[in-house]
């Protein structure tokens, strides 16, 4: 009917890992993989499809959307940070404080890449000579409040690496 659509395939996979160290503390490990191809008459996914990264649930040290593509400087113009491939990691300590309150250590790294290259964005497409180098990475701390029902968790994190070169080199 000439109206164009969304062609792509799209998966992710969430691996966790919990280690009892005893005494309530553990050691939580997080992989998270997601990858959208576009085909026919995309050339990427469609936004609400996209993987993005940052955030409470992602990279704590930065901002929800703050981080990618890839390795793409940005020019000063506010664009979407989103992304069609998707690779996180995430190590957690977390031991007990006193009554219902916890702690929590931990350290993040990820960020999301274009699956096709846009001369737009150069350096945003995934490409494995040089993906680890682009990785986001943070580290921080965190108070969770556990009323067996209801977990209240406040982080606190630093953005350690940039996936782009600043401006300073």
């Amino acid at each position: 009917w000439g109206v164009p659509y969304a062609q792509y395939v799209r998966t992710s996979f969430d691996v966790r890992q919990h280690i009892d160290l005893g005494h309530n503390n553990w050691l939580v490990f997080r992989q998270f993989i997601g990858l959208g191809i576009p085909y026919g008459n995309s050339e990427d996914l469609p936004f609400e499809r996209s993987f993005y990264a940052g955030g409470a649930n992602s990279l704590r040290g930065w901002v929800y959307r703050g981080v990618g593509p890839g390795g793409y400087v940005p020019s000063g113009v506010d664009i979407e940070k989103i992304g069609d491939i998707h690779l996180e990691l995430n190590a957690e300590y977390r031991f007990p404080i006193y009554d219902i309150f916890n702690g929590a250590v931990f350290f993040d790294a990820g960020n999301v890449w274009a699956y096709n290259p846009n001369e737009a964005m150069p350096g945003s497409e995934f490409r494995f000579n040089r993906f680890y180098k682009q990785l986001a990475m943070d580290a921080g701390v965190g108070l969770r409040i556990d009323v067996s029902f209801l977990i209240l968790r406040v982080d606190f994190a630093y953005a350690m690496r940039n996936p782009f070169p600043d401006a300073n080199g």
